[in-house]
């Protein structure tokens, strides 16, 4: 019997972007007007970004900008202080002066980076000028190397309570390859030494099916991993982004092209990471995301679980609230020169979203936990999820992707192995085809969602209702197996 796929090109993203679609603001910062800022809100969430790195890994699509060991101009202390203006502009606007802060993530670029006095001055700034939750999560994401004991122990004797390394491997010679500046000595290190002086909760992670990766090797990184005993970690599958240093190299030849994620080896790095995680206690939780009772990710959790307002502060970063997406451009000079003006630097902008695309939005985030349950949706909404997507869900039914319960409806087995796809079914007819965003300036991710959203909705998820067979239609075209290269770090 020919087995049936449910669509003709599988999407390989970490996550989707909603919307995708974004412009340029051409209004600067009296785009404020538009944002209902006197509307006061129970919850939100806070990411502050660090635009630094010391060195750019080789397919990295989040690369702001260089901080040298010797900075003779002063970068980071001129951008730590615009900063701390800029988090304290953000606490007087009404909508937030009495919400609680329930997650705060330091990110960049390479949050551990700043000298241990401006990542005080940072978080003193936080806790000064906002409500912060009792049970807040504070997490500082970076680069082992960063950790010296002078930091280690302010990391651990501060308010911060979570910690973040992107180890991506083990194994000096993959990390070579990639280009990463984190080293494998440097990683277990610091993992032991933030243990012994009692933080626990430490997260890291994992890159898979790198050039020259081998089942081997993944199985060096897994043990390591559960000799560690860190208790949350996140795998993600390579990708090379476009005009990256490492898509240069592999276009030269001197680097190899990584295996297809379709081949055998990439399903069995897969499956065996779950297998091992089951073992040592770990459930993934959400997609790609393993963790042991207790341990789950807050700022995720908020973001898109609860799907709360996000204050997005700082070069690359973006912000969620009063029903649009907006993005602050990643030059530093400009970001500082904005501030000193009292200007908030609102860079791109997506359109106001409708109560639908508010709702379709939700669903997109809430379903890298799996399910989504009707009661919360009602309460959050006011209306009923079985009657607002019936459509939805009827195709994804037919097509085994979801079981529908008298609660919930919650992703099969299949569902989970084509999760992006079943995520692009709730995507507004509005962004299908949109080539205008690629022209657009983007940072971060929002570029690869671009260039999902720039296809037609039937390249992703074909005619409605429709399936193919396996051994009929080749799901790797060659224009996906370059948008999967593409979007695929």
């Amino acid at each position: 019997m020919l087995a049936k796929i449910p669509y003709p090109n599988k999407c390989y993203l970490p996550f989707i972007l909603y919307p995708p679609s974004m412009h340029r603001n051409l209004e600067g910062s009296e785009f404020m007007r538009h944002l209902d800022l006197d509307k006061k809100v129970d919850n939100f969430s806070l990411y502050i970004s660090i635009p630094f790195c010391r060195v750019r890994c080789k397919g990295c699509p989040y690369f702001v900008s260089f901080l040298k060991d010797d900075d003779k101009t002063d970068k980071e202390d001129r951008y730590v202080n615009a900063l701390i203006k800029d988090i304290q502009r953000w606490s007087r606007l009404k909508r937030w002066s009495a919400a609680k802060l329930r997650s705060i993530y330091i990110g960049g670029g390479t949050g551990s980076i700043l000298k241990t006095e401006n990542l005080r001055k940072i978080i003193d700034a936080v806790f000064e000028n906002y409500n912060v939750a009792d049970d807040y999560e504070l997490t500082l994401e970076g680069n082992a190397r960063d950790f010296d004991d002078d930091k280690i122990d302010f990391v651990t004797h501060s308010k911060i309570n979570r910690v973040s390394l992107g180890v991506q491997s083990f194994q000096s010679e993959i990390l070579e390859v990639v280009g990463s500046p984190h080293a494998a000595n440097d990683s277990i290190r610091v993992i032991k030494k933030l243990q012994e002086k009692g933080l626990h909760n430490i997260q890291m992670d994992l890159m898979f099916n790198m050039p020259g990766h081998t089942m081997e090797i993944w199985k060096k990184d897994l043990q390591i991993l559960s000799e560690l005993n860190i208790p949350h970690f996140t795998i993600y599958l390579y990708r090379i982004h476009t005009n990256t240093p490492q898509d240069l190299l592999i276009k030269k030849g001197k680097v190899s092209q990584p295996a297809s994620p379709e081949s055998p080896m990439v399903k069995e790095m897969y499956r065996t990471v779950k297998e091992i995680a089951e073992k040592a206690g770990y459930k993934m939780y959400m997609v790609d995301h393993f963790c042991k009772p207790g341990y789950e990710n807050k700022y995720n959790h908020w973001n898109w679980n609860i799907d709360v307002d996000t204050i997005g502060i700082g070069p690359g970063s973006y912000s969620y609230f009063s029903e649009y997406r907006m993005g602050t451009e990643n030059d530093v000079q400009k970001y500082i020169e904005a501030v000193d003006k009292d200007e908030f630097l609102i860079s791109t902008i997506s359109i106001k979203l409708s109560e639908r695309m508010c709702r379709e939005r939700y669903l997109v985030f809430a379903l890298l936990y799996y399910k989504i349950e009707y009661e919360f949706y009602f309460n959050k909404f006011g209306t009923h999820f079985y009657e607002d997507f019936s459509d939805e869900i009827a195709r994804l039914t037919n097509k085994g992707l979801i079981e529908v319960h008298p609660t919930h409806i919650q992703l099969t087995q299949l569902g989970l192995e084509w999760h992006i796809n079943v995520i692009l079914e709730f995507f507004n007819d509005e962004f299908w085809g949109d080539t205008a965003t690629l022209n657009q300036p983007h940072w971060s991710l929002n570029g690869i969602g671009a260039e999902v959203g720039a296809h037609a909705r039937e390249y992703w998820l074909g005619q409605k209702d429709q399936v193919w067979f396996d051994d009929i239609h080749h799901i790797f075209s060659p224009e996906q197996e370059k948008l999967t290269a593409f979007a695929a770090a």
